[in-house]
């Protein structure tokens, strides 16, 4: 068996590190730099940090995060929210990121992971997959888009299989479900992913 890896997640937004339950009742919980240094300290393998309003504010990832944060680590720093294109991962990237994290625009153009991972590797491209159970799909996830305000009726294994397909190098699974719950982990969702790829998750 391989080694675990441990890559603690910052959600942002206003600049500030926050974390909500399911994806909503949004709380502040402290400085990103104090966190990312905190977290790298206690050994962690990598860090990510996503800017969860980004889409739904329609913007770009907050460049000064990233520099401010990518500058307290030596550890990989994976950045996502708000990238749509390949510029975008050229200006995430140039800010200090090592890994670039898309969802939304890949979903809604899957090519742009094809050309990214072609430009770029596929060691520096990752896959957010945020999901929530429903019955109607064929695994029993379904996608969710948008910050997790969209369902979009596609089953969420899939989408994972199609993402290795297109050349990502790593899957980033989020349970809607067991977000923020304080439960641990969401086995059955992450074993459904896991089982679907043969990389990183």
């Amino acid at each position: 068996m391989e080694p675990i890896k441990i890559m603690p997640c910052l959600d942002m937004k206003n600049g500030r590190v926050v974390k909500g339950v399911h994806f909503v009742d949004i709380k502040e919980a402290g400085d990103p730099v104090e966190n990312a240094a905190f977290y790298q300290a206690e050994g962690a393998d990598e860090l990510a940090m996503l800017d969860i309003a980004a889409t739904l504010e329609n913007r770009k990832t907050r460049l000064e995060w990233v520099k401010k944060v990518s500058a307290e680590l030596r550890i990989p720093l994976t950045v996502g929210g708000g990238i749509s294109s390949i510029e975008d991962i050229e200006m995430v990237l140039d800010a200090g990121a090592s890994k670039v994290s898309m969802n939304s625009a890949a979903v809604k153009n899957p090519e742009l992971v094809r050309q990214a991972a072609e430009k770029y590797g596929s060691d520096k491209i990752t896959v957010a997959i945020d999901a929530k159970r429903n019955k109607a799909m064929p695994s029993g996830f379904e996608l969710v888009v948008s910050g997790g305000t969209l369902p979009i009726a596609k089953d969420a294994v899939t989408w994972a299989k199609t993402c290795q397909e297109l050349g990502a190098g790593v899957i980033l699974p989020t349970s809607m479900d067991g977000d923020g719950t304080k439960a641990g982990c969401d086995i059955p969702f992450t074993k459904a992913i896991s089982s679907a790829v043969n990389h990183d998750l």
